[in-house]
């Protein structure tokens, strides 16, 4: 097949500006990516370590409810081995209002507990700042360049 000959034609060549202009629309591409890029990964570390944090805090709040469970259940085989030596019905009454009361004190002090190690959790995941906020500042920094238009009118 022949080459068209308009094509060998040197008045068919690129200006240098337009060649320059190109390049520079690329590097600028590129670094607008890079930059889309940088935040995505900055992003998603952001979330790992959230994440982390979650996991610890819901682990720590995990073991303490176990072990007011293992308190608890502690204190009501000690209350029934008192009500199996009890030798009397007075005794028996009195046993269960002291039980009774001890375990309201126990009960509200665990609730008490469980609510501030949760208060606490919640405000260091509230004090970071948010991870979209962080990156969508990150991406409105980056800003394109202004279009040259020639005096005709075109770009």
């Amino acid at each position: 097949m022949a080459q068209d000959p308009k094509l060998d034609d040197p008045k068919l060549d690129i200006p240098n500006e337009l060649r320059n202009f190109a390049e520079k629309g690329v590097d600028q591409a590129r670094s607008a990516i890079d930059g889309m890029f940088g935040a995505a990964h900055k992003a998603l570390s952001d979330v790992e370590q959230r994440m982390d944090e979650a996991q610890q805090n819901a682990r720590d709040i995990g073991r303490t409810t176990v072990d007011f469970a293992e308190t608890n259940i502690a204190a009501a085989f000690d209350f029934a081995a008192r009500l199996a030596r009890a030798p009397s019905l007075e005794q028996w009454n009195r046993l269960h209002a002291e039980f009774v009361t001890e375990q309201a004190q126990r009960l509200s002090e665990q609730a008490r507990t469980l609510s501030q190690a949760s208060v606490a959790a919640a405000g260091k995941a509230a004090a970071k700042p948010s991870v979209a906020k962080a990156s969508t500042a990150k991406a409105s920094t980056v800003k394109p360049s202004p279009v040259k238009r020639s005096p005709g009118g075109r770009r």
